[in-house]
């Protein structure tokens, strides 16, 4: 897995764009394949487990493995995913990790943890 950083700015309605990175990593097929297996593995257990439950298994063991496939084949499709981003809140000024998650695309909407107005993480 290598990791790249991106500049990017974080914008918010009113208020003149900051300044931020972006850590992304990239994936190759073999961490794909990993990353999906470990998600379809997991929903297999909870599949397994809710076999000897009465009734609730007739519900819980198609959904965890439907679930499992269709998680799993988003997982795969990801090439690049969103690891770490930091910035400058541009309302508060607050320095801060910004929540982000899962496939990398730009415009991302965010929030401050400091004075909680939405923001948006976007190239420069």
């Amino acid at each position: 897995m290598e990791v790249r950083e991106v500049p990017v700015q974080v914008k918010g309605f009113g208020a003149p764009p900051a300044a931020a990175v972006v850590d992304i990593a990239v994936l190759s097929g073999a961490d794909r394949v990993k990353r999906a297996g470990k998600i379809f593995g997991i929903a297999v257990i909870v599949a397994a487990i809710a076999i000897p439950i009465p009734l609730v298994h007739l519900v819980l063991i198609p959904g965890a493995l439907l679930g499992g496939i269709v998680l799993a084949g988003n997982r795969l499709t990801q090439s690049e995913i969103f690891q770490h981003a930091s910035g400058t809140c541009p309302f508060c000024g607050t320095e801060q990790a910004f929540t982000v998650m899962g496939r990398f695309s730009l415009p991302r909407e965010t929030h401050c943890v400091k004075c909680g107005k939405e923001l948006t993480i976007d190239t420069p």
